[in-house]
């Protein structure tokens, strides 16, 4: 089982398209998606239980579309954040490798973690898909064109 908490709504939300997700790749009744959902919307974080990570990664993204951001409860974010970055680290220009250090040193390795997503998704598409997976996983709410 991988748990996903709901932590972060966007300022425009569907939520029948958020209790389908749930329903569909939690396998929640519609009653309990409800409650989580209204969990959610009242500033709670709930947390509901996914069979295992690719239920757990395409719930999180079908809720990000349905306006409410969720991500992986039990893990440490800013480690898997630094660890993503570590395996694409070679593929960053030394600028944004700079930017990145600099942000992880100050503690926020959500900017730092968007920074090299940014930069590679510029320059290097296939090489950001590791930082695409570990966004998701955090719950990076931060958007890009």
């Amino acid at each position: 089982m991988r748990a996903i908490e709901i932590f972060r709504l966007r300022r425009v939300r569907d939520k029948s398209a958020a209790i389908c997700a749930m329903q569909q790749h939690a396998q929640l009744s519609a009653e309990e998606a409800q409650a989580a959902l209204h969990t959610a919307i009242g500033g709670g974080r709930p947390r509901i239980n996914c069979e295992h990570l690719a239920a757990a990664r395409a719930c999180m993204e079908a809720l990000r579309a349905a306006g409410f951001i969720a991500r992986l409860a039990e893990i440490d974010h800013a480690q898997h954040a630094a660890a993503a970055l570590r395996a694409v680290w070679p593929q960053l220009a030394p600028a944004v490798q700079q930017e990145c250090a600099a942000q992880l040193l100050e503690g926020d390795w959500l900017h730092a973690l968007w920074s090299a997503q940014h930069h590679l998704a510029t320059h290097a598409p296939a090489s950001a898909a590791p930082l695409d997976a570990a966004a998701l996983d955090c719950g990076q709410w931060l958007d890009w064109v």
